[in-house]
């Protein structure tokens, strides 16, 4: 009985088998057929591509018997940029945990921050300035990546092949367009989420530990009120013998207290100070206001903060529709920033991974990671104009730096296909112009 299903079950798996057989040969018979009509009437075929395009041309015919999955060259170009942009990658958020782990421990020890929160800090930071940084990424790991087949010669037999405009064409859009549209949607979602997230995370934090009046015998800094504060001793769980400096509009203020004590109430962190005087003054001048007390309290944290008022952390549909044009304009465009930067770096890294057989594959580095400093410097001081409401970045925005950047990347590309080294060269080429004119 066994037997006999088994049988059945088989001539079964057979003729569904064949039927997908046939039907996979008719396709591709349908196919050949209706490229070679194609190609057979090439008249016809240019009259609609008159209409559709304004300049049709032969190799658009050609094209459409093209295989339009990846080649073995590009698979192998591939390759080998996904693990040159892997390894820069990787680089950079090493350096990047490792400052930040750092400057965390540091707030761990002075009881700022719970050991248990710093991984979790440290994780949120680590992506929000690997979402920034992967434009440069990119661009880095893609001089790497060309200036090696520079280097090996392949480019060169790429070219003696006539198919070099054609694979780098290609090669262009398949890293362009994926890094243009996952960039963008980090930067329009994911980016205000992890900042958001890193706040609530420092509030609470800050809500959780003390602000230094149980570490006597040491000055504690207080960054977020520009305080610096010195206990001499505790007794019973007191702190004794209190000084603070504080800073405020050019005014230095100093605080003595013979006792005080920091506590939480209704989502706010206070500080109470018992037995005390203050000073407040302006440094160089004689005129100090001096006031005694015997109980002064002092808001230091709010735990449940307004973040709306916070436009890194504002979703992207409600910039648009904010009443505070400057404020949400520039943070459109900076968050705008990251992905047009990396189409327009990508054009860079194409110029700077031309090298010469026998020149170092990394001679260029240095000139692209100049012209990344600036480019986005320049991105960050318009953004911080807009935001100022200055009338000439109001009505420019940042669009200039762009226009700027893929002015410049041409001009080195001609500089380099002409082979100018000066500026006699530069005259030369403009009267051979000239003349031809």
């Amino acid at each position: 009985m066994i037997m006999k299903i088994n049988s059945k079950y088989t001539k079964n798996i057979e003729k569904w088998l064949d039927i997908y057989e046939s039907c996979k040969l008719k396709l591709y018979q349908v196919q050949k057929k209706i490229i070679s009509i194609i190609l057979k009437n090439k008249t016809i075929c240019l009259v609609l591509c008159k209409k559709l395009f304004k300049k049709p041309n032969l190799s658009d015919l050609k094209n459409l018997s093209l295989n339009p999955e990846l080649t073995i060259l590009d698979k192998y170009m591939l390759k080998s940029f996904i693990f040159s942009f892997i390894s820069v990658l990787s680089v950079l958020i090493l350096v990047i945990v490792g400052r930040l782990f750092v400057k965390l421990l540091e707030l761990v020890v002075d009881g700022r921050f719970d050991i248990g929160m710093v991984f979790s800090l440290l994780f949120l930071s680590t992506s929000k300035s690997t979402i920034l940084l992967l434009p440069f990424a990119l661009m880095i790991g893609l001089i790497i990546c060309l200036s090696k087949f520079y280097r090996d010669s392949e480019i060169y037999a790429l070219k003696a092949s006539g198919n070099y405009k054609k694979v780098f064409t290609k090669f262009f859009i398949m890293i362009s367009i994926p890094s243009f549209a996952v960039i963008l949607l980090l930067n329009i979602f994911t980016s205000p989420y992890l900042i958001t997230e890193i706040q609530k995370k420092k509030i609470e934090a800050a809500s959780t530990s003390e602000i230094g009046l149980t570490n006597p015998g040491k000055f504690i800094q207080m960054k977020d009120k520009n305080w610096i504060i010195f206990v001499e001793n505790i007794e019973n769980d007191i702190s004794k013998r209190i000084f603070i400096k504080s800073s405020e509009n050019n005014k230095i203020s100093i605080e003595t207290a013979e006792e005080g004590e920091e506590f939480l109430q209704d989502g706010v962190r206070r500080l109470v100070l018992k037995n005390g005087q203050r000073y407040t003054g302006t440094p160089g001048n004689g005129n100090f206001q001096v006031m005694k007390y015997d109980e002064h309290e002092v808001k230091l944290l709010n735990t449940a903060p307004d973040f709306s008022l916070n436009y890194r952390m504002k979703n992207i549909f409600d910039l648009f529709v904010d009443e505070n044009r400057p404020f949400s304009n520039a943070e459109i465009q900076w968050r705008l920033f990251a992905p047009l930067s990396v189409v327009i770096l990508i054009l860079f890294a194409f110029v700077f991974g031309d090298v010469a057989p026998r020149q170092n594959k990394y001679s260029n580095l240095l000139s692209a990671i100049i012209i990344y400093f600036l480019y986005s410097n320049l991105v960050i001081v318009s953004v911080n104009q807009i935001q100022k409401e200055s009338l000439i970045f109001s009505i420019i925005g940042t669009w200039w730096v762009h226009f700027i950047a893929l002015l410049l990347c041409y001009t080195i590309y001609k500089l380099k296909k002409y082979q100018i080294k000066n500026p006699k060269e530069i005259l030369m080429l403009v009267k051979k112009l000239k003349t031809k004119i």
